[in-house]
């Protein structure tokens, strides 16, 4: 019976929701919304120019992420050539730096002060007359008869040359040095013996003990003075230059323009390697 008057009630129920849904979808079409079909279309073309703005803003973003990676690509390339410069110029000042002690060393105090002066050959000359050479000048030395590059230097106390395998040794009761001398054009090594006068200490910060150096009389020739003075030998390889004319050459006969080289006319020597 509850069936039946189901079945009856749903019978005549049926085509009315039938009619209802129709009426219901034909309101949602177009036109018949709750927003206007005219409203929607702006709507749209104003979703339209936001997906639009959104696109733009999104290809400047996208330039500015390469243009910060090119930018700090740049950055890391600056900083390793920073890096290399730095390290470059460290390398410079140390070099410098043992340049500048090893000249300080010799401003050093030297033992046996009391040593015989040595006389030179020329006379004593006044200021007028004193001999103006520059900061490098060619001297020759003997007994090797070779021309050298030779660096004034007024804060040195006594003269250097550039000496190899050096080795002193007794002849007749006294101490004598066996060394070789580099010929500057040949390259051929000049082995040369001389009576040690006296040895200088040298103090440098990396030997607190000091470098103990002999010290032997030559003689040279610098423009128009000829004259036997003092040489500390030493291994001067390491140095630009074979010779350093110091104070006790300079004083009393030569004037330093610090600014000029080579101003003195180099002394002359013979095919037999004899000076003139």
């Amino acid at each position: 019976m509850i069936r039946l008057f189901f079945n009856r009630s749903v019978n005549r129920l049926l085509p009315a929701g039938v009619v209802f849904l129709a009426l219901f979808l034909h309101a949602c079409a177009p036109g018949y919304l709750l927003i206007p079909e005219a409203e929607m279309d702006e709507l749209n073309a104003d979703l339209m120019a936001v997906r639009d703005d959104m696109d733009e803003q999104a290809g400047e973003i996208e330039q500015l992420r390469s243009l910060c990676e090119r930018h700090h690509l740049q950055a890391m390339e600056n900083a390793l050539e920073t890096r290399q410069a730095t390290e470059s110029l460290a390398g410079l000042i140390r070099e410098k730096h043992d340049v500048i002690l090893l000249e300080l060393s010799k401003i050093a105090p030297e033992p046996d002060s009391d040593a015989e002066p040595i006389t030179p050959l020329a006379p004593e000359l006044s200021r007028m007359d004193k001999l103006v050479v520059g900061q490098i000048e060619k001297v020759m030395l003997t007994p090797t008869n070779r021309l050298f590059h030779a660096r004034m230097d007024t804060g040195a106390k006594t003269s250097s040359l550039d000496a190899r395998d050096i080795e002193t040794f007794e002849r007749d009761g006294s101490t004598w040095v066996r060394f070789a001398v580099v010929d500057p054009e040949s390259g051929d090594s000049h082995v040369l013996e001389e009576p040690v006068v006296r040895h200088v200490r040298i103090y440098q910060s990396s030997n607190a003990e000091g470098d103990r150096r002999p010290v032997v009389k030559l003689k040279f020739r610098l423009g128009r003075i000829q004259r036997v003075d003092e040489f500390t030998l030493v291994d001067r390889e390491h140095l630009d230059y074979q010779v350093l004319i110091g104070r006790n050459i300079l004083k009393d006969l030569i004037v330093v323009d610090v600014s000029d080289e080579f101003i003195v006319d180099p002394p002359e020597y013979d095919d037999n390697g004899s000076d003139m």
